[in-house]
């Protein structure tokens, strides 16, 4: 078989319904595929979506309830038969040539093991965020797309919703990590970066295939402060996560100079309060060095159990 597409779900079937729906469009012919939908929650309203693909597409469904997007990703690995894994998320439009352009590419670049295509926003219609242009928001809302040719580039700019990642990989028996990554409300963000990134320092490298394209659905309510708050606090978790313990001094655990920061930051807050462009900005900032705050103390918690 030629090609596996894994995704997790969680309980969103009326998202992962507009997901297959376009799956059937895809340009499949001469490939040999298939598509395993992981429920992370044993919900039967996700159940029955998939069942009405069954016939219009290579399907095979699976429960894991065992928590964590990774922890069903990993189910899927175990269960998948392609020589190529395709990674992506359970909100996405796919472009008609996406497996396509990518399966091309990986036998353009046979020394090369991981595979990163493009990924676009899907905005309402009518909606923007306030600075679609910030590197937050490219982070919050997944995208991925780089000014640079088809071509060799860093691991970590591959997003988990449109990777690609060699069988042989996994034969050799590597994993996503189940502590990062969506489990509950509150999690550690980066997890496919975190994987790449493993991968990446043992020597595989990673190639950029723009035309490998999917488009990220964006829904009204992660264009609201409150959630773009809640993103920036795990992104938080994240970065503070990937750097480890600080040599600097601390303060119950906690760097002195990141608590500074979020002193200062929360006081500019209240300056910018009239103004919502700078009032969102600075609320970004703020949740952020919360993030990295609350993960500090984690680590400390952890290392002393």
């Amino acid at each position: 078989m030629d090609i596996s597409v894994i995704l997790a779900t969680y309980k969103r079937p009326q998202i992962l319904f507009k997901t297959l729906e376009r799956f059937t469009t895809l340009e499949t012919e001469g490939l040999e595929w298939e598509v395993l939908v992981v429920d992370n929650a044993g919900d039967l309203e996700t159940q029955k979506t998939v069942e009405r693909f069954l016939c219009q597409l290579p399907l095979r469904f699976f429960v894991e309830k065992n928590p964590g997007k990774n922890n069903a990703l990993n189910y899927g690995i175990k269960e998948a038969r392609g020589d190529l894994f395709i990674f992506t998320d359970d909100d996405i439009l796919a472009d008609s040539s996406w497996l396509k352009e990518m399966w091309e590419g990986t036998r353009r670049w046979p020394e090369f093991s991981l595979f990163g295509g493009r990924v676009l926003p899907k905005f309402p219609p009518g909606k923007l965020p306030l600075s679609p242009e910030d590197s937050f928001f490219i982070q919050a809302y997944a995208v991925a797309n780089w000014d640079i040719k088809e071509g060799p580039y860093e691991a970590r700019r591959i997003w988990g919703s449109n990777m690609g990642v060699r069988a042989e990989i996994f034969h050799l028996g590597w994993l996503f990590n189940p502590h990062t990554g969506p489990k509950g409300g509150n999690y550690i963000m980066g997890s496919e970066t975190e994987f790449s990134a493993r991968l990446e320092s043992a020597g595989y490298k990673a190639v950029y295939l723009p035309k490998s394209l999917v488009y990220h659905q964006i829904l009204p309510e992660q264009l609201r402060a409150k959630w773009l708050y809640h993103r920036a606090f795990k992104a938080g978790r994240g970065h503070a996560h990937k750097k480890g313990l600080s040599d600097e001094p601390m303060f119950f655990g906690v760097p002195r100079d990141l608590l500074r920061q979020l002193i200062k930051v929360g006081m500019i807050r209240l300056l910018f309060f009239f103004d919502r462009k700078k009032a969102l900005q600075s609320g970004i900032r703020y949740w952020r060095i919360r993030g990295m705050v609350y993960q500090y103390r984690e680590k400390v918690f952890d290392k002393h159990r």
